[in-house]
């Protein structure tokens, strides 16, 4: 796997005070990743849904802590507060603007999950986030990273 764009360089006393702040720890494999790459794109860049397997996505950008306001995943928690699970970090995004998140607590804590905006609780009609929207698709962020694969690397339906 390589990764283009990576961020800056940060450092362990960054993310420990990040998850001071937060009030949770990243999974090792997601904070190593941090660490080593800083967010980027991932090439290749297909996933594929735990459940399905013949559907899926494909990686956009695996957001960093970075300045700015792309990217970001300093500003996708607060742009997505409240509209995800409040287990949930996002972590990523596809081409369609949909996400990719991590459980950072609970039972399924670090499982990766594709949310689908389309299908987005409307706190205006009294819903509240929930796993409705949301398709596993690995069991860890290793998992993730390494299911990856170009488009024609369908995996078969067992």
């Amino acid at each position: 796997m390589q990764i283009n764009d990576g961020g800056d360089t940060i450092n362990e006393t960054i993310l420990e005070a990040l998850e001071q702040v937060w009030k949770f720890n990243l999974p090792t494999a997601y904070r190593n990743f941090i660490l080593k790459y800083n967010g980027g794109s991932p090439q290749p860049s297909r996933f594929f849904f735990k459940e399905s397997p013949s559907n899926g996505s494909y990686v956009d950008y695996l957001f960093g802590i970075r300045k700015g306001f792309n990217q970001n995943l300093l500003m996708s928690m607060n742009l997505y507060s409240g509209r995800i699970p409040a287990n949930m970090l996002p972590i990523g995004e596809d081409p369609g603007s949909n996400l990719i998140l991590l459980s950072v607590k609970g039972p399924d804590r670090g499982k990766i999950y594709f949310w689908d905006h389309d299908l987005e609780a409307d706190p205006a009609q009294g819903e509240t986030p929930d796993y409705s929207n949301l398709t596993l698709i690995a069991d860890s962020f290793d998992e993730f990273i390494n299911g990856l694969s170009e488009e024609k690397d369908l995996p078969q339906e067992s």
